[in-house]
Formats: C-alpha cells, structure tokens, sequence
C-alpha cells in the first residue's frame, strides 16, 4: 500500500497538534497552579502517538507516550509541575517536531534515548524500561491508529488542497485574465454587437472564478504568528532577558505564497528586536522601564494590501553607533552627518553590516535586515523603519495580499507601456514638469522622470501627467509620457538576472498580447 497521502496527512495534523502543545505549555508555564491544560496536551501527544505507531514510526511514538507519563504524574499529583518539568516537556515537543521533520525529508527518525530517559526520570515508573509502551496498546495503536483530531476542536467542512494544485488553477486562471482583457478590448471596437455581451459575461464569470481560486489560497497569518510565543519564550531564556510578546490581527489573511515568504523576514526581525532592541532586566529598570520587555506583533489591513508591524520597547537603534560603523566600513564619509530614517534602513541592510563587535548566537553577524529587505522585495513589498532612542524600534513589513493577479495604472513612456499597482498609488494630474520638479499643492516632492529611468533620450515638453506615489507616508512624483487607464493584470515574477534594474518588479501580458514590465516605485526614490 503507498502511504504517501497517509503521511501527509499524518505530518499536517501532527504539526498542527505540536503547534497546539506549545501553546497550552506557554499558558501552563505562566500559570503552573494551574492544571487545566494538561487534559488537552495529553489528547494531542495522544493522537501523535496513535497516528506515528499506526506508520510505523516507533521513534515518535516511544517519544510520545513518554511525554504522556510525566503529564499522567502531574495529573494524578505524583508529580509537581515545576520549571524542570515544563522545560522537559517543551523538549519533547522540540523533539517530536524534529522527528516529523525526518519523515517530511524522507528519511526514517532517530531514536532520542537521552531525552526519553530524561522524560522518564522525571516521572516515576515502575517496571518498564524507558519509553517503552506495553504491547496491547502497541498492537491496538498499529491496527487502529487514532482519530487525528484531538477532541478539542470543533470539526468543520474542510478539504486539503494540494498548493501545487492550486498554483496551477492560478495560472490558469491568470491565462483567462489575460484571454479576457484581449477579449473586452476586441469587444470595445465593435461597439452594439453580440460580442460586446458575450464579454461581458465572460467578465463576470472569470471575476468570480479569479475570486474564488484565489480565495482559496487564503491563510490567516496565525500560521506563521503561532511560532513567536514559543521563539520569544526561547530567546528570553537564552539572553536572560524577561520577553512578553503581544499578538494582534492574527485573522487577517494573505495568499499563502506571500504568507510563507514573510515567515523568515519576521523571523528575523522578531529575533533582532530581543537580541539588540530590549535590554536586560537591570538596565531597563535603570532606564524607568519594567523589567520585562515588550515585543508587539500586528497585521492590520492596509489600504492596498496588509502591514505587518513588529515593534519593541528597548533602546532604539543608536544613529551615532550606525553612522561610525558606516565610516570605519567606509559606506559614509567622515564629514556626512547622521542618517535619517531612509538612509539608516539602506545602511543596516548593507550585507553583513552590524554594530555588534562580536556576534552571539542570536545575531550579530550582519545578515539580519539585508535579508529582510530582500526577501520582502521579492514579495513585491516594502520595508519601513521606525526608531526613537531609549523608547524602541518599529519595522513596517508591507505586503501585498496576493502575488497572482493585481490591480494596476497603465502608463506609457514613448512607445514602452508600464503597469504601476494600485497599492502605492495617491492620485494622478497633469503638471508642468519640464524642469524634472513637481510641486503639488505647495508641497514639492521628490520626482523622478520615467523617461530617464528607462533611457529614452530626448525630453517631451509641456504639461505631463504625473503620478503620485505613497511610500512610507512620504509622497513622490513619477512622471510619464501617458496615462491609459486601469486593469487587473497578472503578474509574473522574473527571475534577477544580473542587470536587471532595482525597479523592475515583475512583468504582466496586455489585452493586446503585448509585453509590459510592472514598476516597483519604492526603488526610485
């Protein structure tokens, strides 16, 4: 029998359960008095230990039913719930994930004895070697397996969705977008025939597939925030810094590719926040500050788009620190003054630029913030920085919603068309740019001619239509040659070949089968 699905299956369900564990024990672990979420932890390792046995999988098993005896001790009272034994506990769950970990590569897991022996020091058993279960459970384990769901959860009408399966029902759907577009602009010219209604149906019905497939690939960024509790938990005890984190707007949902790609920028910035942002207990109180540090974690809906906010109460990021560095580095010349806000990001995400003289085990070595810009760029979002000294640091993580389909302002630069997406987008009117300078209702901005960007020679006078850009709450001015109006155009992602200009952010297909780049504006300004 293949038990390729099976194992799928089993390694999904069994992930979620781990999730579930951290969890209950972070909550046991503020409150050890408190028992109630021992019944829960013990149907999650229950079911892991169940669906393991039934494939054969004995190391995860054995590691399983340990686990099951230290919490069976606290819960018959056996065995108090003290800081070594919760410690142990979030082991086993550490080590249940490694051991799912091996079955996702393929490969067989590896029997922990130290930590199954460990697990049973701490709970007293009698007449059994370590981690060994009886052979009736074994056996009925094997033959029946368990139910995957824990008994906590309410059950719903769901389906699991391979995501290949879905990334093809978005292309597909995106070559009907494209079909489409060609089809309302034929439609357009022949105005008062059949045609013309025909495409409008075809309209309506591809917007509400194009909704639904694309609904479809929708996750709450619970799945990605459900990591911090238990990473911050790790890094306090790992610094000897007090960490609490604040979670918000874990409902709010992104399109799964964007969600996965945002895992490990987060990642970074959480880790950051700890390491160099929140100070240690004594010099926090020095400062007037409770000995526990705050790390916030927010998404909230942006106008076009979602934000992701991570922000700590530490002790900002010190300008003077960063522009010395950036001397000794020689990014700044001695006589340049402190950097703003804009020019400090562009600085920190020099690869492998740090104001740390020795690094630890948390960071230190330069790669954080450069691999966060460059991996939420390739998202086709932004980065916004934030710091006030002795009051903490702020990163913006801005995203899109979806990387399949957008809408976007077409506009024309000679012979060239560009597509500019709606997310960044204030408003559009013609102005007088002849002198490559846009003052918009007394307030000038920052500009940038599209006609020089992309090398055309030569200038096109008169009045122009400029669109205005919203970058991190500042305002800039992109001039253009045209403004053709809207669509949703489907984006295609290029790979970075090397010359291939900051600015660029992917390429789409036109209604008349023509090719046109889309703009990133934030890599002109």
């Amino acid at each position: 029998m293949d038990l390729t699905r099976y194992t799928a299956l089993f390694l999904s369900d069994s992930r979620d359960h781990l999730q579930r564990c951290n969890e209950l024990l972070l909550a046991w672990e503020r409150a050890p008095a408190d028992h109630a979420p021992v019944a829960e932890l013990f149907r999650a390792l229950h079911s892991i230990k169940g669906s393991s046995a039934a494939l054969g999988l004995e190391p995860i098993a054995e590691l399983a039913h340990s686990a099951e005896q230290v919490l069976a001790a606290v819960r018959d009272g056996s065995l108090p719930a003290t800081r070594e034994v919760l410690d142990g506990l979030f082991r086993a769950v550490d080590g249940l994930g490694n051991g799912l970990e091996a079955v996702a590569r393929g490969e067989p897991p590896v029997p922990d004895r130290a930590l199954v022996e460990m697990l049973l020091a701490l709970a007293p058993q009698a007449g059994r070697r370590a981690g060994e279960m009886p052979i009736g459970e074994r056996r009925r384990l094997e033959r029946d397996g368990e139910p995957a769901s824990g008994g906590s959860r309410p059950a719903g009408r769901q389906v699991r969705v391979d995501l290949d399966r879905l990334d093809r029902l978005v292309h597909d759907v995106g070559e009907l977008v494209v079909a489409r577009n060609r089809l309302a602009a034929i439609a357009d010219r022949d105005i008062g025939s059949e045609l013309g209604l025909v495409s409008s149906r075809i309209s309506g019905l591809v917007a509400g597939l194009q909704s639904g497939v694309l609904g479809a690939r929708m996750a709450p960024v619970a799945e990605v925030f459900d990591r911090f509790p238990r990473m911050v938990r790790d890094l306090g005890r790992e610094l000897g810094k007090e960490l609490r984190l604040e979670v918000q707007g874990d409902d709010i949902e992104l399109d799964r590719s964007v969600l996965d790609g945002l895992a490990d920028p987060l990642t970074h910035v959480v880790r950051n926040a700890a390491d160099h942002g929140i100070e240690p207990p004594a010099e926090r109180l020095e400062a007037g500050k409770p000995r526990e540090g705050l790390i916030r974690l927010r998404a909230e809906r942006a106008r076009v788009g979602v934000t992701v906010l991570v922000a700590d109460d530490g002790r900002g990021i010190d300008r003077g620190a960063v522009r010395q560095r950036a001397i000794e580095r020689g990014l700044l010349a001695p006589d340049v003054p402190l950097p703003d806000l804009a020019s400090l990001l562009r600085l920190l995400a020099n690869p492998g630029f740090t104001t740390r003289r020795e690094a630890t085990g948390v960071s230190g070595r330069g790669v954080g913030v450069d691999a966060v810009l460059t991996r939420i760029r390739a998202l086709g979002g932004r980065v916004e920085l934030k710091t006030v000294p002795g009051r903490g640091s702020v990163f913006l993580l801005h995203v899109p919603v979806t990387r399949a389909i957008v809408r976007a302002l077409l506009v024309a630069v000679g012979s060239e068309r560009y597509a500019i997406p709606f997310g960044v987008l204030a408003e559009a009117s013609l102005h007088d740019a002849a002198r490559g300078e846009v003052t918009l209702r007394g307030e000038p901005l920052p500009t940038a001619d599209l006609r020089q960007v992309v090398g055309l020679s030569g200038e096109s006078g008169g009045r122009r239509p400029i669109v205005v850009v919203e970058l991190g709450g500042q305002r800039a001015a992109l001039v253009v040659d045209a403004l053709l109006g809207q669509q949703d155009v489907v984006v295609e992602r290029l790979a970075p070949p090397a010359g291939l200009p900051a600015w660029v952010g992917g390429a789409t297909i036109l209604p008349d089968g023509a090719p046109a780049l889309i703009l990133d504006p934030a890599a002109l300004f």
